[in-house]
């Protein structure tokens, strides 16, 4: 999230950070550690100070450049569940432009940027309490276990983005061409892996 600074700035000398931006990136994208700020900071016209004045890194200025050509998915009529909602935010198809594309490949080729989209962007209060609110809904419909901690169950939520993307390079898939692995994990999350909760042995046994 850039600093307020940055989103006060007119749009188009904010437009012409971001495109210096994502040329730089861009240039680099298979060698991101030399991608440069001074070089960005040149390009836009601007000082590196005033750069520091917009953003607190080259990471904080990545995110925000991937955040200006990825359109998020908007929050899903009050009919839907969070399940539902999860198909849709989880599916990057028609939510990049070009350029968000070529961001995306740079994330997904380098763990320490994909660990800081999920838990630094993810798992920010907004977003944990949008979830929340998914989840305070199905509970309201009655879909929702009695026994389920809803802020629990909205931080799982946001790590298996991130489970997912460990499981494919562990297993050596390619994250952006099986979108079936996050799939699997969220319906393991949503539904279980038992039919039905295991008996513990003290309550087999009457204790």
């Amino acid at each position: 999230m850039p600093k307020k600074t940055f989103l006060r700035l007119p749009e188009e000398k904010k437009k012409r950070i971001l495109d210096a931006a994502a040329d730089e990136f861009i240039t680099y994208k298979d060698q991101y550690e030399k991608s440069k700020v001074q070089r960005i900071a040149g390009k836009a016209g601007i000082a590196v100070g005033s750069f520091y004045k917009y953003f607190y890194d080259k990471t904080d200025l990545f995110f925000c450049t991937f955040a200006a050509n990825r359109k998020k998915p908007e929050v899903l009529p009050e009919s839907k569940s969070l399940y539902e909602y999860s198909e849709e935010e989880m599916d990057f198809s028609g939510q990049l432009n070009q350029t968000g594309e070529i961001l995306a490949d740079i994330i997904f080729e380098n763990p320490q940027l994909f660990h800081s989209l999920v838990f630094d962007d993810s798992a920010s209060s907004d977003y944990l309490q949008r979830i929340d609110d998914y989840l305070q809904k199905d509970r309201e419909r009655g879909i929702l276990r009695d026994d389920v901690d809803e802020k629990m169950a909205a931080y799982l939520y946001t790590t298996i983005e991130y489970l997912a993307y460990q499981y494919c390079r562990h297993h050596d898939i390619t994250y952006r061409e099986d979108n079936q692995v996050i799939s699997r994990m969220m319906d393991i999350l949503f539904f279980g892996i038992y039919g039905k909760k295991p008996e513990r042995e003290e309550e087999k046994s009457g204790e």
